[in-house]
């Protein structure tokens, strides 16, 4: 994934906007069911034995279906279900297909059918919009090389380089590229197709035009000359020496591109586990997969298949995700899958910028931009005889001339970087620089009709003192332009965790990201339709340096190794990053996992240990004993020396309120603490011996805050020190809040009705479902949720439990919020897993307990198997629904918008008046019942729900 450009606003304006209520307009919402989710269209997992007669799927002395998809397709002929398949999916790890129903009925009877036993949802995937256009001038290969002493190469930062002086190339090594497709003419990327080439293979899953919701065209041929993901994510893995001297992690491997994107960056998660399953078919080593969707968790269709690739011996690096912004507990999948390796940035130690010089000799000057301005000399202009004014730039003086040829220069602050381009183009400059303000990271900001850019603070003021302001002319001072582009020190936020990488952990606690790796300002080689280079950020590129680097080392290990194995030795053998450069103490596991990759030490480790990341877990199920396993890999005795390094700790919520924390999040020095059996082990070469170790969780914490703490097992005495990072949380993850309780953020008591004209619905609501006349329900979850149910009830009925939440009850106050918290949280009852039904053995062993929620809801628990499930220990079935409105499994907390991505808030629209079921709702007044499912929680249990039920309204067709 990537982002397009450096986010220039500060974390003091992005808290604002997050506390600010007037960021939401009511206005902007849509009256229809949010999310991601394509409607009625699921990828279905097959029993691999459900075409066996053996299997009860066909009447006695008849003959057995030749595959499980001709056994469930003739299941659901026979119960007259209208289906559509989409794509198919037989192999050892998985049998099934991308089914499209037409009505919940026929979900109904599809999850009837024995020999299915898993389904998802399916669900679109969006890049980020087209970072380049057409019109862009890029680096191009018709300008002069630059300087090989330049130092563009990212190598040197995971020690790649180190690897290819010693001969490892990643020679023999499959990488499967599943991403967009790739301009393979490149010469960088080998320039041709097919057997001998550096893009030895691949597929085309859906061509140019593929949007997501159309029909996909496939063929052959992974060309991609319209989109410039993919061709990024593979110059990064691979890519041959060049120009700019941005040579590819594993240059000599073999890379199969699996295009999945069309042109306009859009998928759907099916063709996404089509290609995942096609690159195993096909060989694979190690698979990339520069693409994902918020989650939360590790339960994901693409997650549960990628950690099966995983253990079928297929190593997985995915990208983290972009949304570091929004804070902790927002991971995203298949990154979240198990043994995956998920992927974080770091901010590169560099920053690419450009050189110009000036008429009086001075410089040359840097100044920040993705190409050089046109070539020539420009004249320097400034408005005002007082260039400290704090409107500078933001207005245009009305003596001023047109400055046609000009290169405007101005000061930074006043108003925005736009408006400054803005007013300078109105007056017809050329060119503008924005002086920028000492110790303030530069940024990269493009504006199509005037070449724009930062400097320094010291080089701004020499221009400015150059100019005669006082009469507003420039006498014969000049900048001088041509292409020069040099690779500068990265002062501000250089070797540290990007601001927009994702941050974990998972919603059950598993590490997201698993690692680091550069993934800002990165050099790309990019189409030639869009002038062959370009400059990018984004946890993609970071995936795929740890693609490359997997590659190496397998190559290193005669690609004799298990992706457990290579996960291990990258995370164990990390360097660990500090929280900036300016702060030297650890970022939190939460933000950096193991550290960012060295790929030459994970190679040749000072010491091999097990396993290579401690999960604590939450304190409920507080996991403080530990052991590892500590192996002398080289052939020599060693006395190694183990210690604790602490990371900060993280508070994921804010003090007072249930809202998570915005990136930066919040850290504080609270550690925990750990006792050794032994703090010294002396090992004779290749043995092996296991070390006791008792953790105690950091004292003091506001348990309401989440508060994430990590550290760092450091294990030296050998060539190099490893280290094995631990994280837990200091709370019970039980107690995490769901349903926002509380008008902070949107305003307004929610959840709430919305009425046929998109207003909070007052008193009884009166709908007959004709022309917009329908209720919708708008909601935000503060913290993730393994089920969310919206059912309908009677307007007066007994639900047999008080709802947690109510709109009567609500307060802004953060004292009345903690009163209210407090009260939910005691009528919660503890249980870690969630308990399957008391079904019988047959329908327990082949179902998820997911598809049998599902259906018990689907049928109000009068289905095959259902009536156990409402047995007199099933609280929750005793709540009398009249029947399911909206069902989703495992998703996301909602977040403030801090990345400007949305997801928010979230609605709900009973467009028809129909169940869930595809059954007709009678008139009569209602009341819909939400409730949500606490981590941990048990499905059967209604106290481990949070719940709101709404005002009444009638249903009057």
């Amino acid at each position: 994934m990537k982002v397009q450009t450096v986010l220039s606003t500060s974390v003091a304006l992005l808290s604002a906007l997050a506390a600010s209520v007037g960021a939401f307009d009511l206005n902007d919402v849509k009256r229809t069911t949010s999310g991601s989710i394509v409607p009625g269209r699921y990828i279905v997992e097959f029993d691999s034995n459900a075409h066996r007669s053996s299997a009860g799927l066909k009447r006695s002395g008849e003959a057995s279906y030749g595959t499980p998809h001709e056994a469930v397709y003739a299941q659901l002929k026979e119960r007259s279900a209208a289906y559509v398949v989409h794509q198919e999916y037989a192999c050892d790890l998985f049998y099934g297909a991308s089914i499209s129903l037409e009505s919940d009925t026929d979900l109904a009877n599809l999850l009837a059918i024995e020999g299915v036993i898993d389904f998802r949802p399916v669900h679109l995937l969006q890049l980020p919009a087209q970072p380049l256009s057409l019109q862009d001038l890029q680096w191009t290969t018709n300008h002069p090389s630059p300087s090989p002493t330049t130092g563009f190469s990212n190598l040197p930062q995971i020690q790649a380089d180190q690897v290819h002086a010693s001969g490892n190339k990643g020679k023999g090594v499959q990488i499967a590229i599943i991403d967009g497709g790739v301009d393979y003419t490149r010469t960088p990327l080998g320039g041709c197709f097919g057997s001998g080439c550096k893009i030895a293979g691949g597929y085309d899953f859906v061509g140019d035009d593929y949007d997501g919701s159309n029909d996909p065209v496939p063929d052959n041929d992974p060309l991609d000359t319209c989109y410039t993901h993919g061709s990024i994510t593979a110059g990064i893995i691979g890519a041959n020496d060049n120009e700019y001297n941005v040579t590819g992690v594993a240059p000599e491997a073999s890379l199969y591109q699996y295009r999945v994107f069309g042109c306009n960056g859009a998928t759907t998660d099916d063709i996404v586990l089509q290609a995942m399953q096609r690159s195993y078919d096909e060989g694979a080593d190690v698979i990339n997969l520069s693409v994902g969707e918020t989650s939360g968790w590790t339960e994901s269709m693409l997650s549960v298949f990628a950690s099966r690739l995983v253990s079928a011996g297929t190593i997985i690096a995915v990208s983290a995700g972009n949304q570091g912004q929004v804070g902790a507990f927002y991971s995203y999948s298949p990154a979240a899958g198990q043994g995956v390796i998920n992927v974080g940035s770091s901010d590169n130690s560099i920053y690419p910028a450009q050189l110009a010089t000036t008429s009086t000799g001075y410089g040359p000057i840097t100044y920040y931009n993705y190409q050089a301005f046109a070539s020539g000399s420009y004249p320097v202009y400034v408005y005002s005889s007082d260039p400290s004014d704090s409107n500078y730039g933001c207005v245009v003086p009305d003596d001023t001339p047109d400055l046609s040829g000009y290169l405007v220069v101005v000061r930074r602050g006043g108003c925005s970087l736009s408006d400054k381009a803005r007013f300078a183009y109105l007056a017809g400059a050329t060119a503008i620089f924005v002086v920028n303000t000492p110790d303030t990271v530069p940024i990269y900001q493009n504006f199509p009709l005037i070449n724009f850019a930062l400097v320094s603070s010291a080089d701004g003021e020499y221009l400015l003192s150059q100019v005669q302001s006082g009469n507003n002319t420039s006498g014969n001072f000049t900048v001088n332009f041509s292409f020069n582009p040099i690779a500068v020190p990265n002062v501000w936020t250089g070797n540290t965790t990007s601001y927009f990488s994702e941050i974990g952990p998972t919603n059950d606690l598993f590490f997201a990201p698993s690692v680091v790796a550069p993934g800002s300002n990165i050099i790309g080689v990019v189409p030639s339709t869009y002038n062959n280079w370009s400059i990018t950020e984004g946890t993609s590129w970071s995936s795929a340096f740890v693609a490359g680097a997997a590659a190496l080392y397998l190559n290193a290990r005669d690609n004799n190794v298990s992706p457990d194995k290579v996960k291990a030795a990258l995370e164990y053998s990390a360097e660990q990053l500090p929280v900036s450069v300016t702060d030297t103490s650890l970022a939190n596991v939460a933000v950096q996992g193991a550290g960012r990759i060295q790929i030459a030490e994970a190679i040749n480790p000072g010491a091999i240990v097990s396993p290579a990341e401690i999960l604590l877990n939450d304190t409920a199920y507080f996991a403080g004993v530990q052991y590892l396993t500590l192996n002398n890999p080289t052939k020599k005795s060693i006395t190694y020396k183990l210690s604790n390094i602490p990371a900060g700790t993280a508070l994921a919520y804010q003090t007072g309120l249930n809202q998570s924390n915005d990136q930066p999040v919040p850290q504080i020095s609270n550690a925990a603490s750990v006792k050794f059996s032994q703090t010294s082990v002396y090992l004779w070469p290749g043995a092996t011996t296991v070390v006791l170790m008792q953790f105690t969780a950091p004292q003091g914490l506001d348990a309401k805050t989440f508060p994430i703490y990590s550290g760092f097992i450091q294990v030296s005495g050998g060539s190099t020190p490893v280290q094995v990072p631990y994280l837990g949380v200091a709370a019970k993850m039980k107690d995490m809040p769901v349903i926002d309780p509380t008008p902070y953020y949107l305003g307004m008591n929610t959840p709430t009705i919305l009425d046929g004209s998109g207003a909070v619905q007052e008193g009884t609501g009166n709908y007959n479902f004709q022309n917009g006349s329908f209720p919708s329900v708008m909601y935000r979850l503060v913290g993730g949720t393994p089920l969310l149910l919206i059912d309908l009830v009677d307007a007066s009925a007994n639900l047999t439990f008080t709802p947690n939440y109510n709109s009567r009850k609500r307060s802004a106050s953060p004292l009345a919020i903690d009163v209210e918290l407090e009260a939910m949280k005691r009528s919660f009852v503890e249980s870690r897993r969630i308990q399957t039904n008391n079904l019988s053995a047959n329908w327990r062993s082949s179902k998820t307990t997911s598809l049998i929620s599902l259906w018990c809801q689907l049928t109000n628990y009068k289905g095959k198997g259902c009536a156990a499930a409402g047995g007199k220990s099933n609280t929750f079935a005793k709540v009398p629904i009249l029947g399911n409105l909206y069902e989703a499994d495992y998703i996301p907390r909602s977040t403030d918008n801090a990345d400007g991505q949305g997801g928010d808030y979230s609605t709900f629209a009973l467009e028809q008046a129909k169940f869930a079921n595809g059954t007709v709702i009678p008139n009569g007044t209602y009341k819909f019942l939400m409730r949500a499912l606490h981590i941990t929680g048990d499905r059967t249990k209604e106290a481990d729900y949070e719940a709101w039920v709404s005002k009444p309204f009638t249903v009057s067709q």
